[in-house]
């Protein structure tokens, strides 16, 4: 497995959810990534609250981690996905948690939970994911 520092650099290239949106990977480990975010007025819609398109960047993104942290060895791009919002806020902290559910043949299926920084759930996320390459 790769170090937390190698695949921050990998993923680094992932300009949109690292430089635009600002998330952050926190913990890898096989099966399972965490990534933040420091919510800033950048994230917020016109009601006040975050914007849900950054609750699906955030998840998509941790998705990308997990999936891909040997990435080297395999691609996975994701292909489908749906977000259930929970809940809302307008400042803080954001969390996403995701987990390997079934890594089939060429299908792969990740859960993402958002916490806010209290762990109070936010948004719950399931996408699937097509392997696109693997290296054997």
């Amino acid at each position: 497995m790769k170090t937390l520092e190698e695949i921050r650099e990998y993923f680094s290239h992932d300009k949109f959810a690292t430089q635009a949106t600002g998330a952050e990977i926190m913990e890898v480990s096989e099966g399972y990534s965490k990534v933040r975010l420091v919510i800033n007025e950048n994230h917020i819609n016109g009601a006040g609250y975050v914007m849900g398109g950054v609750y699906f960047t955030l998840a998509d993104f941790a998705s990308a981690v997990v999936l891909n942290q040997n990435f080297d060895e395999k691609l996975y791009v994701a292909t489908t996905g749906n977000i259930d919002f929970i809940s809302s806020v307008q400042s803080g902290i954001l969390y996403a948690e995701a987990r390997i559910l079934k890594d089939g043949r060429k299908i792969v299926f990740s859960e993402i939970n958002i916490t806010d920084e209290n762990g109070k759930l936010i948004a719950h996320t399931n996408l699937s994911s097509y392997k696109v390459m693997e290296k054997k």
